[in-house]
């Protein structure tokens, strides 16, 4: 009976454990000021070489979900950040959103520091992803009257909400 008791206790708490494991894959975040939401995926097959992570930006007073990638140039450096999706709500057309020579690296919050993103797979999920210049490239841009709208202040920073 102990032996019975002690291995469901190990299932439980090994079970428990790997559950709670939040890693870019799993993690869902949310700017605090807005209803902006950052997911991150699975690089696609058709990605540039030096691509290190995916992510999307689901910006629902647009009803717009923006493309993003993470990469290191050459393989060394920083990793930095880029994005893209419809140059407006209802258009067909796509746009970059960043200065073409702006090229911001993209950083996370770990046990309250600032550092560059851990973009290693299977890293752990900051508390924090900071996209530098992601709400000027915004602001200057036809989601300027949507997504700013009374209260309704986006910026940078996204705030870990959960791991799914």
């Amino acid at each position: 009976m102990r032996v019975l008791s002690a291995f469901f206790l190990s299932v439980i708490l090994c079970s428990t454990g790997m559950a709670t494991e939040c890693t870019l894959a799993n993690a869902r975040y949310k700017q605090p000021d807005a209803p902006w939401w950052l997911t991150f995926k699975r690089v696609p097959q058709i990605a540039p070489a030096n691509q290190t992570a995916a992510f999307y930006i689901e910006m629902p007073n647009s009803d717009v979900v923006l493309e993003g990638g993470v990469s290191v140039p050459n393989g060394f450096g920083a990793p930095l950040w880029s994005i893209s999706g419809p140059c407006a709500a209802d258009s067909t057309e796509q746009c970059t959103f960043l200065v073409e020579t702006d090229h911001p690296s993209i950083y996370g919050i770990y046990d309250g520091k600032v550092r560059f993103l851990d973009i290693e797979r299977g890293g752990k999920a900051p508390e924090q992803v900071i996209l530098p210049q992601l709400a000027v490239s915004l602001w200057y841009s036809n989601y300027r009257s949507t997504e700013w709208d009374g209260d309704v202040s986006p910026g940078d920073a996204f705030e870990l909400l959960d791991c799914q």
